[in-house]
C-alpha cells in the first residue's frame, strides 16, 4: 500500500495539479484504487483540493504531503511516519498537562 501512496505523491510532486483520472491514466492503476487513495490522502492533509465541480476534482500536493514524501523516499514506512507523528504529539500534550498542573 505504501508503494501506491508513494507513487501518487511522487506523481503530484513531479507533475503538479491533476485530477484522479489523470493520475490513474499516468500510473496505469485502476481508477477506483486511485480515487480511494487520493481521497484518503486528502483527508490526511497530504493533498490539497484546488478545484471541485460536481464529482470532478483537481488536487495538488500539500506541504505536509511533501514532507511525508521526503520521508517515504528515504525508505521510512508510512506506518512509522504516522506513529512518530502521533507519539510526538502525545508527548507534547503530556508535557503541557504536566506544566499546567505545576
Amino acid at each position: 500500500m505504501t508503494t501506491i501512496i508513494k507513487d501518487i505523491l511522487l506523481n503530484f510532486e513531479e507533475t503538479g495539479a491533476m485530477s484522479p483520472g489523470d493520475v490513474a491514466q499516468k500510473l496505469n492503476i485502476p481508477r477506483y484504487k486511485v480515487l480511494a487513495t487520493i481521497q484518503c490522502l486528502a483527508d490526511l492533509g497530504f493533498l490539497d483540493p484546488l478545484y471541485s465541480r460536481g464529482s470532478y476534482k483537481i488536487y495538488q500536493i500539500s506541504l505536509l504531503g511533501k514532507k511525508v514524501l521526503d520521508k517515504l523516499k528515504s525508505e521510512d514506512s508510512l506506518k512509522e511516519i504516522l506513529e512518530e507523528s502521533i507519539l510526538g504529539e502525545s508527548i507534547l500534550k503530556n508535557k503541557e498537562s504536566i506544566k499546567a498542573e505545576s
